[in-house]
């Protein structure tokens, strides 16, 4: 019987809003922040998700000027016409409040980078872009309105559009979720009884109210009603764990990847757990744990 061990977390590094996927029989970590070579979103790649290499920054700061200056959060990665895209957050301007928040787009032709910016997507205030590929090949965006929309988009909602290419929304995006003050991270799922399941983070990610919590739709646009029990929250070990996502692990399953606080609050380090379906479709798994672990299939 096949088994993997692992232990959180992953890599003894500053890793938010980390995304893993498996590209060239590899996994790749991409994660929010400057990267050790002065660029910014660190990869780092593995093959058996507990020995990680770092690579490269994902991408180069912009020129004055440029969308692109200061922040760069939340990666994650398309891949598509043998074209890996990258989508993140970044800003023109440093200051202490996020109304400048774009989404933007950068490309490259192999995971380990680096990607070419190629400018933004979303052109209003926005964050967490995530793109889902549904069962019949159409591509959608999803992602939280930011301080300061410039379209009066109240902040801290999830909303969703279509992409007719992984290059360009249709702009005709549709609310999903504003049921709490905020939330954001959000991550689509297509269940195998045809639901839609969306995960996602509320609370403050600056302590331990953040969590993640699920809903449900018939329907990609909704409308989405949470259901479930809370897919993860606070321990006495691992604070605020949350801005998750979900990949395939090592027996072709879903697994969760997401950060988490030390209990001093000092780092948010990536971290991997299971990710189990039960029979009534809601999600419910370990995370987060803090001891070693063992899964056998």
């Amino acid at each position: 019987m096949p088994r993997f061990r692992w232990s959180n977390p992953i890599i003894n590094a500053s890793g938010p809003d980390p995304f893993i996927y498996r590209a060239d029989e590899r996994y790749w970590l991409i994660t929010t922040g400057p990267a050790p070579d002065g660029r910014f979103l660190p990869i780092w790649c593995s093959d058996d998700l507990a020995c990680w290499t770092f690579v490269r920054g994902a991408v180069a700061r912009g020129e004055e000027g440029a969308w692109n200056r200061f922040n760069f959060w939340a990666p994650e990665v398309l891949r598509q016409d043998g074209t890996y895209w990258l989508y993140y957050t970044a800003k023109p301007t440093e200051d202490d409040r996020n109304h400048g928040n774009r989404i933007g787009l950068a490309v490259s032709d192999q995971p380990a980078g680096p990607f070419e910016d190629r400018g933004v997507l979303v052109n209003h205030a926005a964050l967490d872009a995530s793109p889902f590929r549904d069962t019949d090949g159409t591509l959608w965006l999803l992602y939280v309105t930011e301080y300061g929309n410039a379209r009066g988009l109240a902040p801290g909602r999830i909303w969703i559009d279509r992409m007719p290419d992984p290059a360009r929304v249709a702009d005709e995006a549709t609310l999903l979720v504003d049921r709490h003050f905020w939330q954001e991270g959000p991550v689509m799922l297509r269940q195998r009884d045809g639901h839609y399941r969306l995960t996602y983070s509320i609370g403050a990610w600056t302590n331990d109210t953040y969590r993640v919590v699920q809903a449900v739709a018939d329907r990609i646009t909704g409308p989405f009603i949470e259901s479930g029990p809370l897919i993860m929250q606070s321990t006495a070990q691992v604070k605020g764990p949350g801005h998750h996502n979900v990949f395939t692990g090592p027996d072709d399953e879903a697994w969760l990847v997401y950060h988490g606080w030390d209990p001093a609050m000092t780092a948010r380090l990536p971290r991997i757990d299971r990710l189990v379906m039960r029979a009534d479709g809601t999600l419910t798994g370990q995370a987060p744990t803090s001891t070693p672990q063992e899964h056998g299939w």
